[in-house]
C-alpha cells in the first residue's frame, strides 16, 4: 500500500507542475502552440483527479508531499477562472 501511496502524491504533484508549465507557455507565447484554449482548460478536467490523488494519499500516509498535492492542484484548478475574469473586466 505504501508504494502505492507514494505513486499517487508523485503523480497528483506532477499534474499541476505540468499544467502550470503548459500556461506559462501560453501566457508568455515560449513556444507557438495551436492548443492554446486546451492549455487553458485542461487544468479543469485533470486537477480533480490530482487532488482526488492527493486525499487518498493524504488519508493514507499523513505527509507534507500529500498536501503540497493538494495545495498545487487547488491553485492551478483556479487559474483558468482567473484567468476568464481577468479577461473580461
Amino acid at each position: 500500500m505504501l508504494k502505492k501511496n507514494r505513486i499517487c502524491t508523485i503523480i497528483s504533484i506532477i499534474i499541476p507542475i505540468l499544467l502550470i508549465l503548459s500556461i506559462v507557455n501560453v501566457a508568455y507565447k515560449i513556444i507557438l502552440t495551436e492548443f492554446f484554449g486546451v492549455s487553458i482548460l485542461l487544468p479543469v478536467f485533470l486537477c480533480p483527479i490530482g487532488f482526488i490523488l492527493a486525499i487518498f494519499s493524504y488519508q493514507v500516509d499523513k505527509n507534507s508531499r500529500a498536501k503540497i498535492g493538494i495545495i498545487l492542484n487547488v491553485v492551478v484548478f483556479l487559474i483558468p477562472f482567473i484567468w476568464v475574469i481577468r479577461r473580461i473586466m
